[in-house]
């Protein structure tokens, strides 16, 4: 099978960013429109891809050409899945408005919210433990993936003086959480500080981000 072609991680955070304020102001206002509204513009992305979205399609014709190029590319496919997910809630919550719970149906409004918040935000610092006295760069690993192992390896040849480290997301609920893995691998590129540079998820992704990095 053919992988997704590669985004711009920005567009996701976008759309996040916009969905989080709407969602808010929504409750807030007690404008009960927006839940459905949303709903529906998640669908169409989700559904149809980037060029569908309404909120993607403000990202992409008027946001995107005034940027830098992307630092790198990501997989599709988990952003595609949070808003699918966001339109099961979503579509839940407008029901539950009709039927008469409004209770129910913003408690469900704000999980989303919370939700989107948290993966349009730059992600946290890494800890301590996983840092090394430079450059770090951590590969989530599963145990069946199969791309994992040479990214790592490949890593330690091309920078022998970083620190490469290896995490099962198995046995790291919370830490993959952290900074929202949804698929192996995923490949994050840290500071001597701890701040994530780059994050890249994704096979095609993350090889072609390591290729370039041999390439440089």
């Amino acid at each position: 099978m053919i992988p997704p072609r590669p985004i711009d991680p920005r567009a996701p955070r976008f759309n996040q960013a916009v969905l989080t304020v709407a969602l808010l102001a929504g409750f807030l206002l007690d404008l009960r429109v927006v839940v459905p509204a949303f709903a529906a513009v998640l669908f169409l992305g989700a559904a149809f891809g980037p060029t569908y979205g309404p909120v993607l399609r403000v990202y992409a014709v008027i946001i995107k050409p005034r940027l830098a190029p992307p630092p790198y590319l990501e997989d599709p496919r988990p952003p595609r899945f949070a808003a699918t997910v966001g339109v099961c809630f979503l579509s839940v919550a407008t029901l539950a408005f009709v039927a008469g719970a409004p209770g129910l149906a913003w408690g469900l409004s704000l999980i989303v919210a919370a939700l989107a918040a948290r993966t349009s935000l730059d992600l946290p610092v890494l800890p301590d433990c996983l840092r090394g006295p430079g450059r770090t760069w951590v590969v989530f690993s599963t145990e069946f993936c199969a791309t994992c192992g040479p990214v790592a390896a490949r890593l330690r040849f091309l920078h022998p003086d970083d620190t490469v480290r290896t995490v099962m997301v198995e046995g790291e609920a919370a830490l993959t959480d952290t900074y929202a893995v949804r698929t192996a691998p995923t490949l994050l590129e840290v500071d001597r500080d701890g701040n994530v540079v780059h994050s890249v998820a994704g096979a095609e992704p993350v090889l072609r981000y390591v290729g370039a990095l041999a390439d440089a």
